[in-house]
Parts: C-alpha cells; sequence; structure tokens
C-alpha cells in the first residue's frame, strides 16, 4: 500500500511540476510587453538648433496598444513649431499599435524667438504607425533598442499579475500531496488533484482558433490605463538637458475564439464560388481571351480551353501548357477569367484560398479592376488593386497592391511566411476595401493598410477623394506565364505539373458605407542641412561607409550590371566589369535628400573617368514612382577631373525622400569612374502658385466641369445662393452632376448662381460651348459666358445644349455662369468651352467626351472599350469578341455635328486593327426620331491592318442645312461579316474640314471609269454586301464575280455588289454595260445611286435561266455633280416579284461617259 500510495504522489507531483512549468512559459510569454524610447536626430546640439525629437513604440506584447496618447516636455527657452513653451507640454494622440507593430511621432523643438510667427508643425507622425507590415515589423532594425540615428533610452513593460493565482495553486498542491501520502483518506483527494493537474496542462492548447465568421460572437476586453515615463539625456552647449516623455495607453485583449487580425463583425456573404460543378459557372464569370506581349511583355495567350481552365476535386484551376511549334520555338497558353458586369462590388472584403504554381517565371493573381475603366480614365488613374500576387521563383512571399494617380503610383505589402511556402499547401487572402482605408491580410494576419492615394491626369485636375477606389470593380484571376516582373521560365520550370489552384472565392459586404471621407494630410519632416548647407550626407567621401546598407550612400547592380564601388582618398571609385542593359545597371545613390516645395537647389560635384564615356544624373522621387525632379542628364567625362553643376526647381509637394543617382550603366563604356565633392543645396525659395487658368489637357476652357475635383466635388465653382437653396453633387452610382434646388422665392432678383471666373478666353475667336442639363419642363436657365447671354430650355428630361460664343472684341469679362430664376430642381453636366470644330475631341485627349459609344445589349458582354492612353496616343479602343450579326450592333458616334448645305467637307480618320477586318463610317442624318438615316456622305468600307492608315471620304452636303447630323463608326458585322474572334480596333485623329469644291478635270468620253472592271484583281474596288436574312457565298475569280445565293432575304438589298466613289459630272451621258447569268430565272436591278441614295439612272434586269444576258443602260445625270456615286448591283428579293435562290455570274463591267 505504501508504494501504492508513493507512486500516486510521484506522479501527481509531475503533473504538478508540469502545471508550474506551464506557469512559468505562460508569465514568460505575459512578461513581453510594449517598449518605448526617445531618439533625437543627433545626441549634441548648439542653442540654435533645432531639436528633432521621435518617440517611439514597439509593441513587443500579444496584445494590441489603444488609445495611446503621448506628451512630452518642453527645455527651457525652446518651443514648438505651432508656439508651445515650457513649462506646458505638447501631447498628441496616435493610432493602435498591433502585435509586433511600431508607432512613433516626432516634434520639431525651435528656439524661442520674439515677434517672429512660427510656421505651423508640432508633433508630426509621417506614415502613421507601422502596424501594417510584417516584414517590417519583426525586422529588430525597427524595434526602438536597434541602431539608428542618435541614442535611445528604452522602457520594456509587463504584466504578470495573472500568474500569482497559478503559483498559488501550484504550492497548494504541494502541501496536499504531502498530506495525502501520509494518509488513506487522501487517495480519492489524490486522484482529483491529479485530474485536475493534468487538464491544467492541456489549459493552453485551448488558446488557438481561427478567426469568427460572420455571425459568430467575439469579445473584446481593454485593461485600465496604463502609465510609461521614458528620458533621454543630450547635451545643448555642452550642458546636459533630460528630454522627458509620457505615454498613456490601453491594452486591449481578443476573446480566446480570435486570435487573427482579420474580423468579418458587421459583414454579410454577398457572392460567393466554392468552384463544386462540373466546370465554371459562366453565370458567374467571363472567360478573358489576349495574345502574348499583351501586357508586361507576357508571354502567354490567355485561351477559352478546358486544358488551360477547369474544375478538379472542387477547385478552379488554371493552368498553363507548354506548346513547341513547327519552327522548334515554344508557347504558352494559359487561363484568366473575371466576374466583370456579372458580379461588380464597390467596397467589402474580398477573399480566396488558393495554392499557387512553384517554378520561375510564374506570376499567379487574385485582383481588382474598374468596371467601368473610363470613369475616371484608363490605368492608371482608374485603380487597381492587386489582392494576391507571388512570384514563382520565390513562393515563400506574398504581395498586395494598389496602383493609382497618373504619373503612376503604388503601396505595396509584402508578406513572407516562416515556414513552408504558399506553393505547398492553401492559404487564405483576402483585402478589406472601405472608403478611404484598404487593408490586406494573409491567413488573417494583417500585412500593409493603405489611405493616400489620389486620382489625376497631368495637365488636369485631381479627383475628389477616395477616387480612384470609391466605384465598382470586378474580381479576376489569372495565371500569367513570364513578362517583365517574374521574368521568363528557364529549364528548372517544370510546365506539365504547374497550376493555379483556387478553392473558393467569397465576397462580403456591410449593410451600408459611410463614403464622406477626406484624404489623409501627409505631413513631411524635413531634416536639416550640415553647417554648410549642404543636404547630402559624407558628400567629400572623408567616411567610409557600407555601401550596401540602406544609409547615405548606397551602390546598386541591376539587370546584367557587375560593378564594384570603393571609397578612398576623399573620393568614390566605381570600377565596372559589365554595363548591363539599363542605366541603372550601375548605380550609385543617396535617398533621404529633403526636397521643398518651392525650393530651388544646386546639385554641385567633380567627376573623371579612365576615358571619355558618359552617365547620367538625376534626382527622383522613390516614394512617388520614381518621378524626377531633377530630370536624368547627360554627363560627358574625360580622364580631366572637372566640376559639373546643376539647377533645379522642386515644383511637387515637400518629400522627405529625395533620391540622388549617378546612373553608369548601359553608356556604352566600362570605363572607370571617380565622384567627388558632392554637395546639393538649397539656394533660393520661391512661391509655387497655381497660377492663371488656361487650357486644360483635353482643350477644355472650364475647369472641373465634370464636378469630380475639390471638396465637395466643386472645386474652381462659385455658388452664390439665396436662403433655402441647396447646392451640391450627386454620387449615386458613381454619377456624379451638379444639383441646385431653388427654393419658392427664387426669382430675377434672388436667383442661386454657380459660376466660374477668368476662363482663358480672348477675342478674335470663336468657341464651342455645350453642357446637359435636366430640369422641369418649361424652365429656364440662364447661361451667361463673356458677357453674352444664352437660354436654355429645359424639356423635363436631361439633354444637352450646345453654343457658339464669338468673341469679336476683347469681353469686359471672360466669366463663365449658371443662373437659376425660377424654383424647381436643377442638374447639370460635363459643362466644355473649347475652340470650335465641328467633330469635337477628334484626338481623344479629353476621354470619350463628346462621343457615344454603342454596344448592342445582344454582345454587350463582347466588347469593352476605352480611351488607350497606355499604349497609344489617346485612341478609341474597342476589344472585341463577338461584332453580332450587323454592322450597326457596335459603333462610335458623336451627335451634333452640323453640315451647310452645299458645302464640301474632308472627312478623315486613322484606324488599325489587330486582325484584318472591315469598318465603315459615315456622316449621316439623326434618325432616332423616324428611323431615317440617310448618310449625307458614302457609307464607306474600307480594310483594316495592323498599323494606322488614314481614310477619309470627300463629299458635298446635297441636303438641307442640318446641324444635327450623326458621325457613325461601325465595327459590328461590317459587309455581313460577323467575327467571334477576340481583336482590338483603334481610333484616332478624327477630323472633319471645310474644302473648296475639289477641281473635277472633264472626263475622257468613252474610258471605263470602273476600277478592277474585269475581276482580274480579285475584289479590289468592289464590296459584295450581303447582310442578313440574305446569305450568299460571293466569289471572284476568272474574271467573274460569283453569287451562290441561298437566301434572297426580304429586300433586294440584302444581296450586292458595289463599287463607290465613281464621279459622275452634271449633265453628261453615260453608259453602263455587263454581262451576267443566272442558274434560275429571275430580276435583278442595277442602279447608279448617291451617297443619300437619290438615283440617278438603272434599270431592272430580267434574267432567264442558264442564258447569259449583256445588259446596257444608259443615263443622263441632271443632278449636281456627284464625286461619291454608287453602282449597285441588287441580287436580293425584288418586290413584288418571287425571286428564287439561284447562282448569279456578273463580268465584263463598263461605265463610259458617251457624250
Amino acid at each position: 500500500m505504501k508504494k501504492t500510495r508513493r507512486a500516486a504522489a510521484v506522479i501527481l507531483a509531475a503533473a504538478t511540476a508540469v502545471l508550474m512549468a506551464n506557469t512559468a512559459v505562460m508569465a514568460e510569454a505575459k512578461a513581453a510587453g510594449p517598449e518605448f524610447s526617445i531618439e533625437t536626430d543627433r545626441p549634441e546640439y548648439s542653442s540654435t538648433d533645432p531639436i528633432n525629437e521621435t518617440v517611439k513604440i514597439y509593441n513587443a506584447s500579444d496584445d494590441i496598444l489603444t488609445d495611446i496618447v503621448i506628451s512630452g516636455s518642453i527645455p527651457e527657452g525652446y518651443q514648438t513649431e505651432d508656439g508651445i513653451a515650457s513649462p506646458d507640454q505638447w501631447e498628441m494622440k496616435t493610432g493602435d499599435v498591433g502585435s509586433g507593430g511600431t508607432g512613433e511621432c516626432t516634434v520639431r523643438l525651435v528656439r524661442k524667438t520674439s515677434g517672429t510667427d512660427q510656421e505651423q508643425g508640432g508633433a508630426q507622425i509621417p506614415g502613421g504607425t507601422d502596424t501594417d507590415r510584417p516584414d517590417k515589423d519583426t525586422d529588430p532594425g525597427n524595434r526602438p533598442d536597434s541602431d539608428g540615428t542618435g541614442d535611445k533610452e528604452t522602457v520594456q513593460t509587463g504584466d504578470t499579475a495573472n500568474i500569482i493565482p497559478w503559483c498559488i495553486a501550484g504550492a497548494v498542491s504541494l502541501c496536499v500531496i504531502i498530506a495525502a501520502v501520509r494518509k488513506r483518506k487522501g487517495r480519492h483527494l489524490l486522484s482529483l488533484l491529479l485530474a485536475a493537474a493534468m487538464a491544467g496542462t492541456l489549459l493552453p492548447a485551448s488558446l488557438t482558433a481561427k478567426a469568427a465568421e460572420p455571425g459568430a460572437e467575439t469579445a473584446e476586453e481593454k485593461t485600465e490605463e496604463k502609465t510609461e515615463e521614458i528620458t533621454k539625456t543630450i547635451l545643448i552647449d555642452g550642458e546636459e538637458v533630460t528630454l522627458k516623455a509620457e505615454i498613456t495607453y490601453r491594452t486591449e485583449q481578443k476573446a480566446d475564439e480570435q486570435t487573427t487580425d482579420l474580423s468579418y463583425e458587421g459583414y454579410n456573404l454577398k457572392w460567393e464560388d466554392q468552384f463544386d460543378e462540373e466546370t465554371l459557372n459562366r453565370g458567374d464569370w467571363n472567360v478573358e481571351l489576349h495574345d502574348p506581349g499583351w501586357v508586361n511583355n507576357e508571354l502567354q495567350s490567355y485561351v477559352d480551353s478546358p486544358e488551360n481552365i477547369y474544375i478538379e476535386d472542387g477547385s478552379l484551376v488554371l493552368k498553363p501548357v507548354e506548346k513547341e511549334n513547327e519552327d522548334g520555338s515554344v508557347s504558352y497558353t494559359s487561363g484568366r477569367v473575371n466576374t466583370q458586369n456579372k458580379h461588380d462590388f464597390k467596397y467589402g472584403l474580398f477573399e480566396a484560398r488558393v495554392k499557387v504554381p512553384e517554378g520561375q517565371g510564374f506570376l499567379p493573381a487574385f485582383w481588382m479592376m474598374p468596371t467601368n475603366e473610363n470613369l475616371y480614365g484608363q490605368w492608371p488613374r482608374c485603380g487597381e488593386i492587386d489582392i494576391m500576387e507571388v512570384l514563382g521563383n520565390d513562393t515563400d512571399t506574398s504581395y498586395g497592391t494598389i496602383h493609382y494617380g497618373n504619373p503612376h503610383s503604388e503601396s505595396q505589402g509584402s508578406y513572407t511566411l516562416e515556414e513552408g511556402t504558399f506553393s505547398d499547401e492553401y492559404h487564405v487572402f483576402d483585402v478589406e476595401w472601405e472608403p478611404g482605408k484598404i487593408s490586406w491580410y494573409v491567413d488573417g494576419k494583417l500585412i500593409h493598410t493603405e489611405d493616400n492615394w489620389y486620382s489625376a491626369t497631368e495637365g488636369q485636375g485631381e479627383i475628389t477623394y477616395p477616387a480612384p477606389f470609391d466605384q465598382p470593380f470586378y474580381i479576376i484571376l489569372n495565371l500569367a506565364v513570364g513578362g517583365n516582373w517574374p521574368g521568363n521560365p528557364d529549364e528548372t520550370t517544370d510546365i506539365a505539373n504547374s497550376a493555379y489552384y483556387i478553392d473558393y472565392v467569397k465576397v462580403y459586404q456591410k449593410d451600408s458605407y459611410d463614403e464622406n471621407v477626406t484624404k489623409p494630410v501627409e505631413e513631411v519632416i524635413l531634416r536639416d542641412p550640415d553647417e554648410n548647407g549642404n543636404y547630402v550626407v559624407n558628400g567629400d567621401f572623408s567616411e567610409k561607409e557600407d555601401l550596401t546598407d540602406d544609409k547615405d550612400w548606397i551602390f546598386l547592380t541591376a539587370l546584367g550590371g557587375e560593378a564594384g564601388a570603393e571609397i578612398g582618398d576623399n573620393e568614390i571609385a566605381v570600377n565596372t566589369v559589365n554595363e548591363g542593359t539599363v542605366d541603372y545597371s550601375v548605380q550609385l545613390v543617396q535617398p533621404d535628400l529633403p526636397m521643398k516645395q518651392g525650393g530651388v537647389y544646386r546639385l554641385c560635384f567633380d567627376a573623371y573617368a579612365d576615358a571619355d564615356r558618359t552617365m547620367k544624373v538625376g534626382v527622383s522621387a522613390p516614394d512617388r514612382s520614381f518621378r524626377r525632379y531633377l530630370e536624368d542628364t547627360v554627363v560627358n567625362l574625360t580622364p580631366e577631373k572637372q566640376t559639373y553643376t546643376f539647377e533645379f526647381t522642386m515644383t511637387d509637394s515637400d518629400d522627405a525622400n529625395g533620391r540622388l543617382e549617378f546612373n553608369m550603366g548601359a553608356a556604352g563604356s566600362t570605363a572607370g569612374i571617380r565622384i567627388s565633392n558632392v554637395s546639393l543645396k538649397k539656394i533660393d525659395e520661391i512661391e509655387i502658385t497655381e497660377g492663371e487658368k488656361g487650357i486644360l489637357a483635353d482643350g477644355n476652357y472650364v475647369y472641373n466641369g465634370s464636378f469630380q475635383e475639390g471638396d465637395g466635388r466643386l472645386g474652381y465653382w462659385d455658388v452664390s445662393k439665396n436662403g433655402g437653396a441647396e447646392v451640391s453633387v450627386t454620387n449615386e452610382n458613381n454619377i456624379r452632376r451638379l444639383m441646385v434646388n431653388a427654393p419658392e422665392g427664387t426669382s430675377a432678383e434672388h436667383p442661386v448662381i454657380v459660376s466660374q471666373s477668368d476662363l482663358a478666353l480672348s477675342a478674335g475667336n470663336t468657341y464651342a460651348m455645350s453642357f446637359t442639363a435636366e430640369g422641369e419642363s418649361g424652365r429656364e436657365i440662364t447661361v451667361k459666358a463673356a458677357g453674352q447671354e444664352y437660354s436654355a430650355e429645359m424639356n423635363g428630361a436631361e439633354q444637352e445644349y450646345d453654343y457658339k460664343l464669338t468673341l469679336d472684341t476683347e469681353p469686359a469679362d471672360t466669366d463663365l455662369a449658371f443662373i437659376f430664376r425660377e424654383p424647381g430642381l436643377y442638374y447639370l453636366d460635363n459643362v466644355r468651352i473649347e475652340e470650335d470644330s465641328l467633330i469635337k475631341n477628334g484626338s481623344f485627349n479629353a476621354g470619350f467626351s463628346g462621343y457615344e459609344p454603342y454596344v448592342d445589349s445582344s454582345i454587350s458582354s463582347d466588347v469593352t472599350y476605352v480611351v488607350d492612353s497606355l499604349n497609344e496616343d489617346n485612341a478609341a479602343d474597342f476589344s472585341i469578341n463577338n461584332t453580332g450579326d450587323a454592322a450597326w450592333k457596335i459603333q462610335l458616334k458623336q451627335n451634333n455635328v452640323e453640315l451647310e448645305k452645299g458645302q464640301w467637307y474632308r472627312l478623315s480618320l486613322d484606324a488599325k486593327a489587330s486582325i484584318q477586318r472591315k469598318l465603315m463610317f459615315a456622316i449621316q442624318r439623326d434618325g432616332s426620331s423616324d428611323d431615317d438615316w440617310t448618310p449625307y456622305s458614302e457609307e464607306k468600307i474600307v480594310d483594316l491592318g495592323t498599323d494606322y492608315n488614314t481614310y477619309e471620304i470627300v463629299f458635298q452636303m446635297k441636303g438641307e442645312t442640318d446641324p444635327k447630323a450623326v458621325l457613325s463608326i461601325s465595327m459590328g458585322a461590317v459587309d455581313g461579316n460577323q467575327i467571334t474572334e477576340n481583336h482590338r480596333i483603334c481610333i484616332d485623329n478624327i477630323n472633319l474640314e471645310k474644302i473648296d469644291a475639289p477641281d473635277i478635270s472633264e472626263q475622257p468620253v468613252g474610258e471605263n471609269l470602273l476600277v478592277n472592271s474585269d475581276f482580274s484583281s480579285g475584289n479590289e474596288g468592289w464590296e459584295d454586301a450581303v447582310t442578313d436574312p440574305g446569305a450568299a457565298e460571293v466569289s471572284f475569280k476568272n474574271g467573274r464575280a460569283v453569287y451562290n445565293i441561298t437566301a434572297v432575304g426580304n429586300e433586294d438589298w440584302n444581296v450586292q455588289l458595289k463599287q463607290n466613289g465613281i464621279v459622275l459630272e452634271q449633265g453628261a451621258h453615260y453608259k453602263v454595260s455587263f454581262k451576267v447569268k443566272s442558274s434560275e430565272a429571275r430580276t435583278i436591278k442595277l442602279a447608279m445611286l448617291s451617297p443619300s441614295y437619290a438615283w440617278y439612272g438603272g434599270a431592272d434586269i430580267v434574267l432567264e435561266k442558264d442564258q447569259e444576258k449583256e445588259v446596257t443602260v444608259d443615263f443622263v445625270m441632271n443632278e449636281t455633280t456627284e464625286m461619291n456615286a454608287s453602282m449597285v448591283i441588287s441580287m436580293g428579293a425584288i418586290a413584288g416579284i418571287e425571286t428564287p435562290a439561284s447562282m448569279i455570274e456578273l463580268s465584263d463591267f463598263s461605265l463610259v461617259r458617251t457624250e
């Protein structure tokens, strides 16, 4: 029995030991707490030096630091930049700091002066708290106790209060053991204690669980407020001065079941695809088709093939396929799918569980693009959200990025797994997109947050924040092969066994979102130069440096560059082995140069080379997509040392991280270079102002005419309103219009006025003024422009208003005002004043302004369009998967083109296509009210090539003057040819100009006026027009045009042979002759027509079965000379006559002038 009791005691003691050990582990884990420190920009100061003091926070605990308030002492004789002086303290609040995260604030203390106003400043948070970058948060270099500028003093905190109960429990257990082993009655108690002790050892395991899904309850607990004090001693004029700071904060503990940063609280599941069907659901997804090199120099073709896109074991699989071509080259296909116009979302939580392929050259992506890329303009202005990208040759790191702006800017976060890779197993990727804030997560861990972006076009304005991320986006999944970023596959890439697996895609949204957000104000602290005014650190190269770190001078090689650099004898020597492929293949840089807006800077350095050669020097902005403050400038070097000096003005906003660059790659030489005495000094400062209004890049003289810019989207506009009037800009489904709600009592004496002053209009010019407006029928809007007054009468619906503004003399003012003198609700948009031209915005510099892209609803999902400013110089770009079955089903139109009776015009445009196909264009009557679309010019059909060609029509307006004519460019099934192959058409430089009547030399009598009249050159000069419901196979061979007609359709024009561009002179006599044979008896028609189908001559021709007939028809041209007449043979259904299907052969055409 004693042995039994002793054995039990041993077991219980062991269990208690485990419990105590567990308690010790928990104590060690909980002991880690936040660390605080003070840093200064230098340890010693003179009494005139400003002090830059930074309080840093590193959260080493598992909790979140919240409600953080930092206050600090101010040395005697100093004050903050906003005037707070001792004995008062400076104070500021900062954002939450997550576990492993960092935060900081900086205050600039300056010497007190009397009678001088200090610039506003005070405590600063450059970039905010850094809780979102694990790759930075876990870097010891970002902890307050790591090396950096100045000295630091650190305080570390911890919390052991909750360990005491466990220690007491352990001690009591030991006492009980001693008592129990001496008494028989203690056996049952021993068993109970043993069970309890063993249960206690399991407690830590219960602390791990996944993030709560929507609907699950979570709890968060904030502790009492805590306070920490930190100090740092510095020297001012040799005397010790202590800086003190106090940090108050709370810690927030998440409930046991909530161990990730991602919360679904408040979210509802809106859409998901678990990929549990046999094939991809085409009701949810579109399959994109693109050729190699479409973007980013990628190698793959995106195709719609079950080899590349399929469902397997409940996952969508996007698989690359490699093919060896007949010439021995290799090509690749892959898959790309999206939800555009099927599932589009504005804000939400977007999640996918995926596994990516491993291998050089792969780039899988889960990302988003705007549904309407034309709202703000093409990429990057439209915005892009990359939720997940993983390089195939580095599959333990994922990237989350947004692209925006113009010039292009981006913000990117990354996350590297501590163990394993993203290709080993599935991982979950999320982006949480809210108005004014976008956050990225990997497996529930926050990796990046961004709230500062913009959308702008150079030469125009910046769209109101949070554009461009305030519009519907759609989801894209794709697997790219090769390209600029991942590089191309190599011999190590296992294409056959690689694929991108997507387990599911989910979208959550909240019930509502508050879009009333403001853009964060970026406060920039610019460091001072040295005592000589030089901003370059170690510009005299008096100190040797580690040129591979990220501090001061940095030497870099890339893209084939092979070189070395060494500091010695007060210069840096760069010796190059391989110059590489780009200028930055060999590069010496110094970042962190403070650039002040309005600063005039002088860059100066000495340099020489072992032999004559060049290099480039410039100052860039790494945080602003490397835009240039000093443009890259070629420097001619010789073996003789020379001094080089450059000056530039900083016109951009303040930037603390300018970068000086010496680029020595790809210069045609590997001669060594020596650089010394580098200085960058600010020699002057000027005020940067917006200046006077001019002409915007899109040709508009009106600023913010689309009500997208500035505070409340009313930038540049002045509002004068009476009591009770409401003037604002709508934002329903991203439709922004100026809304004026004029109350009762509004009158000529008490109007509502929306105006803009000092437009750059001048005498001697004629302008076209246009806008769209809507108001109650019978109401009017008075428009005053440069002293001239117009009246726009409302009709109850939105319509466009166009006016001519002619300034013969210098106007008293150049203001524009819209005056509302009657009560009612009005809407105004698209206000433009531009130089008068017959075709508006023919260069597409103003996007699609003035145009109406039209796609028939039957093919709406097969056609997209954008003004391409990336690959083209602003051109209308239509991507077409299916043309539909009629030419008019895809059009680009412009209304309100004014044509004068009797006037001659030349209409021209540039166009190209990615495949050989036809395009048709014309100017015609507006038939929207009566379906009469009579062409004023000919309907010209042209063959497009893969390079731009210029196409034109010369015509005379034969009808009455029409101010509402329509330019129509048709890209559907032109000539009845329906195309279902993916392709694109680009159109640019549309122009309509008045011309003098062309000189027409008298036509010689007896000369054939037709082109290729014997078909010896195939169909050159001829048009075979077969339109549904007509159907025919047409060939041109052996000197004949052969029509195998299988359906005659409903009209004679359903099957036609035509030749256009024929000149018919007024008063001349003509003869048409040709041969024709039909396999069935029937009637056909010959007609000489104008572009608007006016009849000049012709005949009905009766054919007998299988009998060739020689046809001759004479006519006199009794109308004015026609430059674009057409000869038409119509072989469709003849009205009132039975018309069978048949084979018709035509040959030996002639059109001659007889007198």
